[in-house]
């Protein structure tokens, strides 16, 4: 702000003194013909060697004070490189809003990667500007413009002038590429919960259906980015498919076989009779179910074989396709309808026996073996290994999808920063030492008009 305030005082000090000395000659006008002012303007020594030392002298307190001041200017350019921006879109389809690049949740998120000390959100905020770098017009059809390139303006005020104008809005536009991606482009929120389970409420079975759960959520996560960006590569030499393995890898051996293994071979169970009766009643309700599909399968065949054997052959129809040309079409029977019913009903009793003879078997090594205190804890141990490795895996998943869509937004959202230029600082110098010479020598000049004629 001093900086700003001293260039400031020098210009209307040269101003000053161009207006005085003006006014004093037009008001001595008068006292002298236009010859004598002809004469006077024409002896008037131009190279005066005060006038040219104040001026050089001013000239370059003005430049070190102008330099300071610009450099507490910077702005950008921030050009959507996306089909979408055109329509005023996000990627996502939803209405864009330039106004997003400085809001608060981008400032706060730029303060906080940048470890910016002694300013707020509000004083920063304060300084920044946003605004279309074309503007179009509703008048005429011929001035509609959207505009795809928005310019940010940084100002340091008296809250930010210890800040680097240059960094400000590199935090600026780094965090608002950020913000963008984590509200318009990939979801990085995977289907898990954030606070960490009260495991000793739960059995240690549905600790293994649970943490299934936890590791297929990340699977499903790494397979859809994966198929999107197949060829993406992470800055630590992996991919989506990499990630996958290894998960899938864990889920089978420390999950499906050792926690599993772990539990049923030991019978560690913490309600031995509750955890029993349940699996029991969940076995009724299944074998509920599969005797259910069990009689729908047993009529679909029961109604195939009264189908007559001539008309389970295929049955060709005249057709005609949409060309118009004639051919023998196959058409479908009854029967092809009961197959399909009759495959989906077997395929359901099989399901409905595995899951019994899985909680059977649950039962019998429940109710044949009985853990002590010790192999208890190696399971207590084992679970939150299992959990916490997880909770790692989610978050290299995370990552990764987070830095495949930085990539792409890299594309997407491209940034040109612009501070100050040798040539601007030069012309504005040039401009004040022609200002202050004219100035000067109009005051010398001045004091050539005599008061009184």
């Amino acid at each position: 702000m001093f900086t700003a305030m001293m260039a400031k005082l020098l210009i209307l000090l040269a101003a000053l003194v161009f207006f005085v000395a003006a006014v004093i000659i037009i008001s001595r006008m008068k006292n002298v013909n236009r010859a004598e002012m002809v004469q006077i303007f024409k002896t008037a020594k131009y190279l005066n060697l005060w006038v040219i030392i104040i001026c050089v002298v001013t000239t370059g307190v003005f430049g070190v004070f102008n330099h300071f001041k610009l450099k507490q200017s910077v702005h950008a350019i921030v050009s959507l490189n996306y089909s979408e921006a055109s329509t005023a879109q996000n990627s996502n389809g939803t209405r864009y809003n330039s106004a997003e690049i400085i809001c608060d949740e981008v400032v706060k998120k730029a303060i906080e990667k940048g470890a910016l000390e002694n300013v707020s959100v509000k004083e920063l905020q304060n300084c920044l500007v946003v605004y279309p770098c074309v503007q179009g017009g509703v008048e005429n059809e011929w001035e509609y413009h959207i505009s795809t390139e928005f310019a940010v303006e940084y100002h340091a005020s008296k809250h930010t002038a210890h800040l680097d104008s240059e960094n400000v809005i590199k935090l600026i536009t780094a965090a608002y590429k950020e913000y963008y991606i984590e509200k318009y482009t990939d979801n990085f929120r995977l289907d898990t919960k954030e606070e960490v389970p009260d495991f000793s409420t739960m059995e240690y079975m549905d600790l293994v259906s649970y943490f299934n759960k936890e590791a297929t959520a990340i699977l499903t996560y790494l397979y859809g980015m994966a198929e999107k960006n197949p060829s993406f590569v992470t800055s630590n030499n992996t991919t989506f498919n990499s990630i996958a393995g290894k998960v899938f890898q864990y889920q089978q051996t420390q999950i499906n076989e050792n926690l599993r293994s772990l539990i049923l071979q030991n019978g560690v169970v913490r309600d031995k009779q509750g955890y029993v009766d349940r699996l029991s009643y969940q076995n009724k309700n299944t074998d509920f179910a599969r005797q259910k599909n069990q009689i729908s399968f047993d009529l679909c065949n029961q109604a195939i074989s009264r189908y007559a054997e001539e008309m389970t052959r295929i049955v060709l129809v005249p057709t005609w396709d949409e060309s118009g040309k004639y051919y023998m079409g196959r058409t479908k029977v009854g029967i092809d309808e009961l197959s399909v019913q009759a495959t989906g009903y077997s395929d359901r009793v099989a399901s409905n026996e595995k899951e019994i003879m899985d909680n059977n078997l649950v039962i019998g090594k429940l109710r044949e073996n009985a853990s002590g205190s010790q192999i208890q804890e190696s399971a207590d141990e084992l679970v939150n290994s299992v959990y916490h490795t997880l909770k790692l895996f989610e978050k290299e998943a995370v990552t990764a999808g987070r830095e495949c869509s930085s990539h792409k937004m890299n594309q997407c959202i491209a940034v040109s920063i612009y501070g100050t230029s040798l040539m601007n600082e030069l012309k504005n110098l040039v401009v004040f030492a022609v200002l202050m010479y004219m100035a000067l020598m109009l005051w010398e000049i001045s004091k050539k008009f005599p008061k009184k004629a």
